[in-house]
C-alpha cells in the first residue's frame, strides 16, 4: 500500500530491488564525514546505522580485490550479497574493480554494491555494511578504513517507565501473507528491540492471511514470543470501488479487509489496549522503536489534534535528515509501522468509513483525518527491506525514495521527553513553526541545492525556500531529492504545507508553500489551517 493508485496505474510492474554489497580500500585516509561528494553525488550527513538483525546472512565468499584504475585500492568483496540503503549515487561501471575504485575516490563512500545485470555501481555510505541480505547477481564491498563505529544496542529499560505505566500495555500487530523469510526477519527485529526489562509490556500478534507453509513455519519458530496468531480469510462479496473493478485490484481489497480484521481482533482481544502498533512483514525497526511509540501513546492521549503516530518519515532519506531526537507533525498519513489509538478506530467503526480498498489512502482522506495530524520522527524508526509484494512498482522509485531511508542507529530516551513534547499541543507547535518561518533567511532553490554551500547564509539560521503550486513543488522537490508527490492536496511528510529537511547547502531548510508563508508572516497568533487542500 505504499504507492498511489495513480502511480500504480502508470507503473504496473513490480519494484525490482537491486542489491548492495561490500568493498574495502587499503588507503588510510580519514573519512570526511561532513564534506560533499562530486557533483553527481548527493551530499549527506553520514552516521552509523544499527546492525543487520538477521545473523543468518552468510559471511562466506569474501575476497580481497586489488585494483588500480587509476588509484590503487584494496576492496573486501562479498559475492551474492546486497547492501541496502544509504545510497549516495548510482554510476555505470565495467566491473566490480572499477566500482571499488569509484568508491575509494568518493570521500563519502565506504561501501558499494555492483549489479551485474545492468553493470551499475551503487556507491553507499559506510553504514550500508550493517544492512545486508543475500542476493544473486550482486556483489558488494567496503573500504576498511571507513568502517562505521559499532552500533549501540537497544536500551534495557525505558527512560521514564512511568510513561508506560500510564499508556498501558501496547500490542504490535504484524500483517503477513506469503513471505515467511521476511516475517522471520521482522519478528527477530521486533523481539530484539523490546527493552529487556519491559518484555511483558509489549504483546506481539501475527495476523496471517491464507495458509502459506513458510509463514506458518515462521510463526511456529517464534511461537513462545507471541501473544496470538490470528488467521484471516477473505470473503469476496463482489462489492468494488468505482474505477477499480478489474481483477488486478483484488489484492488491495484483500489487504484492506485484512487490516480491518486485524484492528477489530486486536482491540477486542484486550480491553486495556488503548493503542496498537501495526506493521507489515518487511520492516526492520530501530533500537528505540518501542520507546518512541510509548512516548507517542502518551502524547496521543493528551492531544486531540493528532490521530496517529508513525515510525516513518516519507522524506527520511539519509541526505535529508540529521537530528535523531527531533519529532515532527505531518498532515499526510505515512503508514509503515504506525500507531492507531482505540478512540480513532472506534470513530472509524462508528462512522462506517473503513474503505473497501486502499486503506492507506482512506487514512489521508477528510472523513477519517478530520483535519488532524500524525506524529513522526525526523529520522526513521522503521526501514522497509521488502523487494516484492502487492504494491511495489517501479525499480527507480525504490532506489530514489525507499532504499536511501536512514534507520536511526542510536536509541533516544523518548519517554523522558514525553511530558515536554505534549505541552501546548497544536497551538504551541504552530507558534514555533510560524516563528521559524519568520526568522528564516529566504533563498532560491538554486542556492539551497548548491552542494558547497555557496548560496551564503550565516551561522545556524534556517533557510526558507518557497513553492507556489503542486507543479512548482514537484519541480523543486525533485531537485532536493524529496518524494515529489501530493496526497489529498498536500505534499507527503508536510505539515501546514511545510517540509523541513537538511538540504545540500548544509542548512536546515523550511520548504514551504507560499500560502503558509503568508500565514506565518501575518503573526496574528492564529493556528495553521490543517484541513483545506493547498493550491
Amino acid at each position: 500500500q505504499r504507492f498511489s493508485k495513480r502511480f500504480l496505474k502508470s507503473y504496473p510492474g513490480k519494484i525490482l530491488k537491486t542489491d548492495s554489497n561490500l568493498i574495502s580500500s587499503d588507503q588510510e585516509k580519514d573519512h570526511a564525514r561532513h564534506t560533499t561528494a562530486s557533483a553527481s553525488a548527493s551530499p549527506v550527513f553520514p552516521v552509523p546505522v544499527s546492525p543487520h538483525p538477521d545473523s543468518s546472512i552468510a559471511e562466506s565468499k569474501v575476497d580481497v580485490l586489488d585494483v588500480s584504475k587509476p588509484q590503487q585500492a584494496k576492496c573486501e568483496i562479498k559475492h551474492g550479497v546486497d547492501y541496502f540503503g544509504s545510497d549516495i549515487t548510482g554510476v555505470p561501471a565495467t566491473d566490480i574493480g572499477e566500482c571499488c575504485n569509484l568508491c575509494q575516490q568518493n570521500s563519502l563512500c565506504g561501501a558499494f554494491s555492483y549489479v551485474m545485470a545492468d553493470k551499475s555501481c551503487w556507491l553507499k555510505r559506510p553504514e550500508a555494511v550493517l544492512h545486508a541480505s543475500d542476493k544473486a547477481g550482486v556483489d558488494s564491498g567496503s573500504l576498511p578504513s571507513r568502517r562505521p563505529p559499532p552500533p549501540k544496542p537497544p536500551p534495557k529499560k525505558l527512560g521514564d517507565p512511568s510513561v508506560l505505566a500510564e499508556s498501558g500495555k501496547i500490542p504490535v500487530v504484524v500483517i503477513t501473507y506469503n513471505r515467511g523469510e521476511y516475517l522471520k526477519r521482522t519478528l527477530r527485529s521486533i523481539i530484539n528491540a523490546i527493552p529487556a526489562e519491559h518484555v511483558s509490556d509489549f504483546d506481539i500478534i501475527v495476523s496471517q492471511q491464507g495458509n502459506d507453509p513458510g509463514v506458518t513455519n515462521a510463526v511456529n519458530d517464534f511461537k513462545s514470543k507471541l501473544r496470538s496468531h490470528l488467521h484471516f480469510k477473505y470473503h469476496d462479496n463482489g462489492e468494488r470501488q468505482k474505477g477499480y473493478e478489474a481483477s488486478n485490484w483484488l489484492n488491495y481489497y484483500k489487504m484492506t479487509s485484512h487490516y480491518g480484521f486485524a484492528f477489530r481482533s486486536a482491540f477486542a482481544m484486550d480491553p486495556t489496549y488503548d493503542h496498537l502498533i501495526i506493521m507489515e512483514d518487511d520492516l526492520e525497526v530501530a533500537p528505540d522503536f518501542f520507546e518512541f511509540f510509548t512516548m507517542a501513546a502518551y502524547v496521543l492521549n493528551r492531544d486531540d489534534s493528532l490521530y496517529c503516530a508513525s515510525a516513518w518519515n516519507d522524506n527520511g532519506m539519509s541526505q535529508l535528515v540529521k537530528e535523531l531526537d527531533s519529532v515532527r507533525r505531518t498532515d499526510v498519513f505515512p503508514g509503515l509501522g504506525w500507531m492507531l489509538p482505540r478512540r480513532v478506530w472506534e470513530e472509524i467503526e462508528g462512522d462506517h468509513t473503513w474503505p473497501l480498498a486502499f486503506w492507506d489512502e482512506a487514512m489521508r482522506e477528510p472523513q477519517i483525518r478530520k483535519g488532524r495530524s500524525c506524529l513522526i520522527p525526523e529520522v526513521n524508526r522503521a526501514y522497509t527491506f521488502g523487494s516484492h509484494g502487492n504494491s511495489q512498482a517501479g525499480g527507480n522509485w525504490w532506489r530514489r525514495f525507499l532504499e536511501p531511508i536512514r534507520l536511526a542507529e542510536r536509541p533516544i530516551a523518548w519517554t523522558a521527553k514525553a511530558a515536554s513534547l505534549s505541552v501546548g499541543g497544536k497551538a504551541a507547535y504552530d507558534s514555533r513553526l510560524s516563528k521559524a518561518i519568520r526568522d528564516a533567511e529566504e533563498h532560491s532553490i538554486d542556492e539551497a541545492v548548491a552542494a558547497d554551500g555557496s548560496g551564503g547564509g550565516e551561522g545556524t539560521v534556517d533557510w526558507l525556500v518557497q513553492f507556489s503550486s503542486e507543479a512548482d513543488f514537484v519541480n523543486k522537490a525533485g531537485r532536493f531529492g524529496l518524494l515529489n508527490e501530493y496526497k489529498e492536496g498536500r505534499p507527503r511528510a508536510s505539515y501546514c504545507g511545510v517540509i523541513t529537511i537538511w538540504a545540500p547547502c548544509g542548512k536546515r531548510v523550511l520548504f514551504a508553500h507560499r500560502k503558509t508563508v503568508v500565514w506565518a508572516r501575518s503573526d496574528d497568533g492564529s493556528q495553521c489551517e490543517g484541513s483545506q487542500r493547498l493550491p
